[in-house]
């Protein structure tokens, strides 16, 4: 299937990632007009799972694909900024930053930890996504735990 290919992969996260602040920033904008407060924990949510879900694909590929370190860096940067995943991830598709497959499928040994990592997950992909899944789900929790990143209603009233 075409979507388990590195692009392929990276396009869909960066999909996610894109609805994901949409949805945020309208209940965003719905929050600050006075509408509504409701959507915005549920928009956060969401969004801050497509986040953590862009991050570990994001790595993925970095490491795949041999990029150098700006250009790894970049694909992680791009989502924090809103909308910024998708148009990289087809950029970076354009220009043939993407190997045709997954590496280590076959008989190529990893070397290091972190293409140990990958080859596990190419190689036991089912298995692997098993883990991802409680890692990120972990995560979340513990990031929904703590709370939003900062509080804007203070940071606002504190510049007025």
């Amino acid at each position: 299937m075409t979507f388990l290919r590195p692009a392929g992969l990276h396009r869909v996260v960066a999909y996610l990632e894109m609805f994901t602040w949409a949805f945020l920033i309208f209940s965003m904008v719905l929050k600050y007009s006075g509408v509504t407060e409701a959507l915005t924990p549920i928009a956060g949510g969401i969004h801050g799972f497509g986040f953590l879900c862009f991050i570990v694909v994001g790595v993925m590929v970095w490491i795949n694909n041999k990029w150098p370190f700006g250009l790894g860096m970049l694909g992680l940067i791009v989502s924090v900024i809103p909308f910024a995943a998708l148009p990289f991830a087809l950029w970076a598709d354009k220009h043939d930053k993407f190997l045709p497959h997954w590496r280590f499928s076959d008989s190529e040994q990893p070397h290091g930890l972190a293409e140990q990592l990958l080859a596990q997950v190419v190689r036991f992909p089912v298995r692997t996504l098993s883990v991802f899944v409680v890692v990120i789900a972990l995560v979340f929790g513990v990031l929904l735990m703590l709370g939003p990143p900062v509080d804007v209603e203070s940071t606002i009233e504190s510049n007025i």
